[in-house]
């Protein structure tokens, strides 16, 4: 059985990268028509013949075999985590293949790239590997990236939420909402928002899109430590557990094996990752709760899930500029004299808080936007101070998500931030205000000039 290292803890003269960049050099020599080719394997991902990233791709598979393997990557639903575990294990039997058929070890296994281990000062830094020499030279490298990652928002609080599911109420579920067969559009899972969505839009590039993110040898080990997350969440138990639904657990997506043969796999094969494919663990993470419990065996309450009330919301679109927005958002008048907010979310209630969402709707635009941080009352004054500081949001997908075609209904993105504890904070300050709410949201990098944002709506909600 295999097992996925983590990148920076392989040993002394350790040649795993270098084997891998051997490999991907003779998958770019294959041609697009061959599933074990480098083009073939990100186009499974996404796939924008006019994109620059897609030049020189070559010949195209027929047009019934790109609509059953291409562009089949699963986003803003619930098959997101285990569509890319399936992606992820016939992508690294493949390049093992390709290792072994080079002369090296029989026993290749994909690294992953743990961004959020607070110990490890490098952490941030794409592994040298990918960088250096920093040209087509070298396999690994690819144009237009930036190969450290900012430190805000790669803290794990997706692991926090004990339910993989999103509620009905909107509450993020850990693993994403209900969905079909599903591209974009919508509310991702918390851990398909952060820190997923963040590294692909920081990292900009071709990781900055999904149509082009799987030509980018560092998404293989970034969607590596994803899926090794989906483990640690289940590890650490509680109502912790996967979908027990036959429409999840039944549910099948077609790929190819190293030998080229079409493979159908469905997501309840795919559970314990022992027993995918030849079967592999992550370096320090045990293997615990992998199989769905129904609630009523494990003799758990039925979560009680309140509808969420509608505070706030703005009266018409905002374009992020150069430098981001700002904007007040003024509180029902009705709302915010029967509740003023004190009990629209923040006193507790049976050992929970009401939880109030920030929600930003109908994100449209063009090009690779940055990550943009958002801030509630923060004067010009103390700025981008932590105090105020609401959450993140990674516009992963953006221009295909404003654009309708046949995977998408061309209505943009949707985010949204729990700000329960955040409100809770700002309302013992002297400079609360019962009536309105001051949003800035700032680039957290400087934005290129062929991208244009547009957020239709942005709303405060709350139990």
């Amino acid at each position: 059985m295999k097992e996925r290292k983590n990148v920076y803890k392989l040993p002394s003269g350790d040649k795993t990268l270098e084997w891998y960049s051997k490999a991907v050099a003779v998958m770019k020599t294959r041609p697009a028509t061959d599933p074990t080719s480098w083009y073939y394997q990100a186009a499974i991902h996404g796939f924008y013949a006019s994109n620059p990233f897609w030049s020189g791709v070559g010949t195209l598979p027929p047009l019934s075999e790109r609509d059953t393997y291409w562009e089949r990557c699963q986003h803003q639903s619930w098959y997101f985590l285990p569509w890319h575990r399936m992606y992820l294990a016939y992508f690294e039997q493949i390049v093992a293949q390709a290792v072994a058929d080079l002369g090296g070890p029989t026993d290749w296994a994909l690294p992953f790239w743990d961004y959020s281990e607070i110990s490890n000062p490098e952490r941030l830094d794409i592994p040298a590997a990918f960088t250096t020499p920093n040209d087509d030279s070298n396999p690994l490298w690819m144009p237009g990236r930036n190969n450290q990652v900012k430190a805000a928002d790669t803290v794990l609080t997706a692991l926090d939420i004990d339910f993989y599911t999103t509620l009905s109420n909107g509450m993020t579920g850990f693993g994403g909402p209900v969905t079909t067969f599903h591209h974009g559009g919508g509310y991702s899972g918390g851990l398909e928002s952060l820190p997923h969505n963040k590294i692909h839009v920081d990292i900009g590039g071709a990781m900055g899109d999904p149509d082009t993110a799987g030509l980018d040898p560092i998404f293989w080990l970034h969607h590596a430590n994803i899926d090794r997350l989906w483990q640690v969440w289940l590890n650490l138990g509680g109502n912790r557990h996967n979908p027990t639904k036959s429409d999840w657990l039944d549910f099948s997506f077609d790929f190819h094996d190293k030998d080229r043969k079409p493979v159908v796999i469905q997501n309840k094969d795919v559970l314990d990752t022992r027993k995918v494919l030849s079967g592999y663990t992550y370096q320090g993470v045990p293997v615990k709760n992998t199989e769905p419990v129904v609630e009523s065996t494990k003799k758990l309450v039925r979560r009680f899930v309140p509808p969420l009330d509608i505070v706030a919301a703005s009266d018409k679109a905002h374009e992020l500029t150069k430098t981001g927005a700002q904007l007040s958002l003024e509180l029902s008048p009705s709302r915010a004299k029967a509740t003023a907010l004190k009990s629209a979310g923040l006193l507790e209630r049976a050992g929970d808080k009401k939880h109030i969402l920030l929600r930003f709707e109908n994100i449209k635009g063009t090009g690779i936007a940055p990550v943009y941080s958002v801030y509630i009352n923060a004067s010009d004054k103390d700025g981008n101070k932590q105090a105020n500081y609401a959450g993140s949001i990674a516009l992963f997908g953006l221009e295909r998500a404003s654009t309708s075609d046949k995977h998408h209904s061309g209505s943009g993105l949707n985010e949204q931030l729990d700000v329960t504890d955040l409100i809770a904070h700002l309302r013992t300050l002297p400079n609360w205000d019962e009536k309105k709410l001051d949003i800035s949201i700032k680039p957290d990098r400087e934005v290129g000039d062929k991208v244009t944002v547009s957020i239709g709506r942005i709303s405060l909600y709350s139990e």
